[in-house]
C-alpha cells in the first residue's frame, strides 16, 4: 500500500508500542517466510493495521517470540510469530504492492525492473487469493479510466475505497459489513492524503493529480486553496472510520489498534498538510 497508516508515537503507551512494533517485525518475517527475503522490502505500516484487524476478526491472540533480524542482528527483537493470518496479510500486501507499481509503470513508464522483480511473488499470491487479485485489478482499471476522464477527487477516492474494501475478505474468513465499511473509508482516506502529498511532485512531472485541474503554480497560495478541501475530506473519512470502529468487537491488541484509529490517522493528516510537498523526516517506529 502507501505507508500512511501509523501510530501516534508520542501518545502511545509503552506496552502498546511494544505490541505494535512486534506486529511490524512479525509482518517482516511473514513476508520473508511466505515469499522470500526480497519481499521484506515491501513492508509498510499499512499492512500492520491489516494484521491487527485480522487477528481481531480471527479472535486469535498473537504468539510473541524473540529472535534476530537482518537489521537488528546483535540484539534479539520481539515479534509476532508468523501464522496463517500473517501469510494472508502478506499475500494481500504483495497483490496491492504489485498493482501499485504496475500503475506507476503505466502512468510514468518507470519502475519496470521493480515490477519484473515482484512478478514471481505476485503470481504465487494471485493463486492463493484469486478473488482479491481480481478485485484489485478491476479497481485499478476503474481508477485509471476515471483519472483519464479527470473525475472529481470524491469519485476517485470512492473507487479506491471500494478496492481496498475487498482486503477484508482476503485477510479473514470472518469479514463482516463493519470491516468492509472500515476499509472502504480507510481507502478513501489513503487516496486523498496520497494525492495531496504528491501534488508538488505530480506538478513537476506532469502527472495527473485530482488537485491539479489546470496548469497552476504550486506555491503557498495554491496550497492555501486546496488545504481546506483536503482537510475536510480527510477528517470526514476519519470520523467515519472511528464511528465504524466503535461498533466493532475489538478484543486483541486493542491498545495499539485504538492508537492508530483515534490518534494516528489525525496526527498523520496534520503532518502531511503541514509538509506541503516538502520532504520531511521519515517516521520510524
Amino acid at each position: 500500500m502507501f505507508g500512511y497508516v501509523i501510530i501516534d508515537k508520542p501518545n502511545i503507551l509503552i506496552k502498546d508500542y511494544a505490541t505494535y512494533k512486534a506486529y511490524y517485525c512479525g509482518m517482516c518475517k511473514s513476508l520473508a517466510k511466505r515469499s522470500g527475503e526480497i519481499m521484506r522490502l515491501t513492508l509498510n505500516y499499512d499492512i500492520v493495521l491489516l494484521s491487527l484487524l485480522a487477528h481481531n476478526y480471527e479472535k486469535k491472540d498473537p504468539e510473541f517470540k524473540k529472535g534476530h533480524c537482518p537489521i537488528h542482528w546483535i540484539k534479539k527483537i520481539e515479534y509476532v510469530a508468523p501464522d496463517y493470518i500473517g501469510e494472508r496479510v502478506a499475500d494481500a500486501n504483495t497483490i496491492l504492492g504489485y498493482y501499485k507499481v504496475y500503475d506507476d509503470v503505466v502512468d510514468e513508464g518507470k519502475k519496470k525492473l521493480i515490477l519484473q522483480a515482484l512478478k514471481p511473488y505476485y503470481k504465487k499470491a494471485k493463486k492463493r487469493l484469486p478473488n482479491f487479485d481480481k478485485a484489485v485489478k478491476e479497481g485499478y482499471e476503474k481508477i485509471r479510466r476515471a483519472e483519464k476522464d479527470e473525475a472529481p477527487i470524491e469519485k476517485l477516492s470512492d473507487l479506491f475505497g471500494e478496492t481496498l474494501m475487498y482486503a477484508g475478505e482476503a485477510i479473514t474468513d470472518n469479514c463482516d459489513s463493519l470491516l468492509k465499511e472500515f476499509l472502504y473509508n480507510l481507502g478513501r482516506w489513503v487516496y486523498v492524503i496520497d494525492a495531496y502529498d504528491d501534488v508538488k511532485k505530480d506538478s513537476e512531472k506532469g502527472n495527473f493529480n485530482p488537485f491539479l485541474r489546470e496548469k497552476q503554480t504550486v506555491d503557498d497560495k495554491f496550497y492555501d486553496s486546496i488545504e481546506p478541501i483536503a482537510r475536510e475530506a480527510l477528517y470526514n473519512y476519519v470520523d467515519n472510520i472511528i464511528q465504524t470502529y466503535n461498533k466493532m468487537n475489538i478484543v486483541v491488541s486493542e491498545g495499539a489498534l485504538s492508537n492508530i484509529v483515534y490518534l494516528g490517522l489525525k496526527s498523520r493528516i496534520e503532518g502531511i498538510l503541514k509538509k506541503r510537498g516538502k520532504k520531511c523526516q521519515e517516521i520510524r517506529i
